[in-house]
């Protein structure tokens, strides 16, 4: 009986000798140049222009395809990309590429501005830990470095970890993508369109034809796991727009847990009276600490004050800029904060909702904001009577004003708002949705819990979610700042 158990380990350690005794490719463990001197042995050029040491890839289908295969290895690209070029590195793929059978994974390189081109950017792990978040530009040198150790990828740009993924032993693909998964196969750098260029001034692989020590384990029973891991691999847009930096948590933090949960996040500055942010020059400070973070960069509208504050050049520093309707004066001239007890007013209930409908219509139309946050939050005493409260005609009103001026919804895992029956309305009228948290500690962002829910109840499609606007097209720069405090 003992050749039973002897057989399997001599097979296994036959095939581990054959493989590195077959492996053609760069000598293990050394980072090697790709350059003209080893093109030809290790690499097949397709309609590739190399000049003074740089290769060029300006055609669609434009690549540079390994002629080795290799299953654990790290890359590193010195690179840039003109306007509207956009690309892939592709690994554990096939020799050719074949966009109906494509196997393998893909890393996109793509510097457009937002709203334009693909939403996906550079170092996004396509389909698996999709990255929204411009990490690069066009015209200006950066980094992308992708390793592979066992079942573990890590794609950087510019020193900076983008995507994060362990492959389970039993990983769950929706149909069209089986063939995404690891394998000792071959590597490319591609172009994707025909616009612009891509130009490699650097491009060097270190491989690995040793056995990983890392432990590839099973997938967990977790069904919200499975809904994430699905949408991202319909290339449905989980990003969470509204993360703050409170109670703790870290920058480092934050952008962990958005790898490790298949999320993409914005995280955003209180800006207004009596906030950390308070001028242009606070404004600037910020948004200069946060410049080379991989996260959108949004700012919160803190009351009605704030656009008395910053000049609209300053706000336009922003990806985005949101408010919510929670601060406002009322008729008897009291500045109220709905989520404090103390410094809420409610004499008449129907005469405060008509109020608080008004003060909506006010900010959304006056202020130049994107998205619309909280969104139609109640103080306590009246939160329980919310689809009471919350009439048709009411909901017509604010759905009509987000319409009227381009203002996104903010479906609110926190406060689990707007109600359903108010998100249908809002699709029915073509709004845009975006997600947020509103995290207030260290261990409170989850999984957007309440935006998955209404994805399936309402049919949500990546189409009906708010996407920032090009720098150009920013709605400060458009609509500029109200002459006065609206509410």
């Amino acid at each position: 009986m003992l050749y039973k158990k002897v057989l399997p380990a001599l097979l296994v350690l036959t095939f581990a000798v054959y493989f590195i005794a077959s492996y053609k490719g760069p000598e293990s463990g050394v980072l090697t140049s790709v350059n003209s001197v080893n093109m030809d042995k290790y690499w097949r050029a397709k309609e590739v222009k190399v000049e003074e040491g740089q290769f060029k890839l300006e055609k669609n289908s434009a690549s540079i395809t390994s002629r080795f295969r290799l299953r654990n290895f790290e890359m590193y690209f010195r690179m840039k990309t003109t306007n509207g070029a956009m690309g892939q590195l592709n690994f554990a793929t096939a020799k050719s590429y074949d966009v109906k059978n494509f196997r393998g994974y893909t890393v996109m390189i793509n510097n457009s501005d937002y709203s334009t081109g693909n939403a996906q950017k550079t170092g996004s792990l396509s389909k698996i830990r999709n990255n929204f978040v411009r990490t690069a530009e066009d015209n200006e040198w950066f980094d992308l470095t992708v390793s592979v150790d066992g079942s573990h990828i890590e794609v950087s740009v510019n020193g900076k970890m983008i995507s994060e993924y362990d492959e389970p032993l039993n990983p769950k693909r929706i149909e069209r993508l089986t063939g995404m998964i690891l394998s000792r196969s071959f590597i490319s750098l591609r172009k994707a369109n025909d616009q612009g260029e891509i130009v490699v001034a650097e491009m060097k692989i270190k491989p690995n034809t040793e056995k990983s020590s890392r432990a590839i384990l099973a997938v967990k029973a977790d069904t919200l796991t499975d809904v994430i891991d699905s949408l991202n691999q319909r290339e449905f847009p989980l990003i969470d727009f509204h993360v703050h930096l409170k109670g703790g948590l870290t920058m480092d933090q934050a952008c962990q847990h958005a790898r490790a949960n298949g999320l993409c996040y914005g995280v955003a500055a209180n800006c207004g009276l009596k906030f950390p942010v308070t001028s242009d020059s606070t404004l600037n400070i910020y948004l200069s600490s946060i410049k080379k973070e991989p996260v959108f960069k949004a700012m919160q509208c803190e009351g009605r004050e704030w656009v008395t504050l910053f000049t609209p050049e300053a706000v336009a520093g922003f990806d985005y800029i949101f408010t919510d309707a929670m601060t406002w004066t009322d008729h008897q001239g009291r500045r109220m904060r709905l989520w404090m007890p103390d410094e809420t007013f409610v004499e008449n209930d129907q005469q405060f909702m008509d109020m608080l409908v008004g003060k909506i219509e006010a900010v959304m139309e006056g202020e130049p904001v994107d998205i619309y946050v909280n969104p139609t939050f109640l103080p306590a005493q009246l939160a329980p009577r919310y689809d009471e409260l919350w009439t048709a005609e009411r909901m017509d009103r604010v759905v009509d004003v987000l319409m009227r001026n381009q203002v996104a919804l903010e479906i609110n895992a926190r406060y689990k708002i707007p109600s359903i029956a108010f998100i249908k309305k809002a699709k029915a009228a073509g709004v845009k949705f975006s997600f947020g948290t509103n995290n207030v500690k260290n261990d409170d962002l989850y999984r957007l819990e309440y935006g998955l829910k209404v994805i399936k109840e309402v049919g949500l499609t990546a189409d009906d979610i708010f996407m920032p606007r090009a720098k150009g097209e920013r709605k400060i720069l458009k609509k500029g700042l109200p002459a006065k405090v609206t509410g």
